[in-house]
């Protein structure tokens, strides 16, 4: 399913709000706040990408992992996260589609 997933896919839902579930009981507000296209071309089926996500999460953080991306109407999607620092309401996440 992630190879047919492509950048069309997320921009509509840029600055929308997605839930993460990094554990069973440890599901965070998530709001989509890049969606931005690798600037060099790809002989590859897509166009290569990245999104990047703003949690909520200020004291504690979760280290790289495959996660459950949740949006209310897009639904539930299995992806690979990594943090990449605070932004000024938690924790940011990024994931990278080649």
């Amino acid at each position: 399913m992630l190879e047919q997933i492509s950048i069309a896919d997320f921009q509509p839902h840029l600055n929308e709000t997605f839930s993460i579930r990094f554990t069973p009981e440890a599901i965070h507000p998530a709001q989509l706040t890049k969606v931005t296209p690798w600037s060099h071309g790809s002989d590859k089926y897509r166009q290569p990408f990245t999104l990047e996500f703003e949690t909520d999460l200020k004291e504690t953080y979760y280290l790289q992992g495959s996660f459950t991306l949740v949006h209310p109407t897009a639904g539930e999607l299995f992806l690979f996260m990594v943090p990449i620092g605070m932004g000024s309401n938690g924790m940011r996440y990024e994931a990278v589609f080649s």
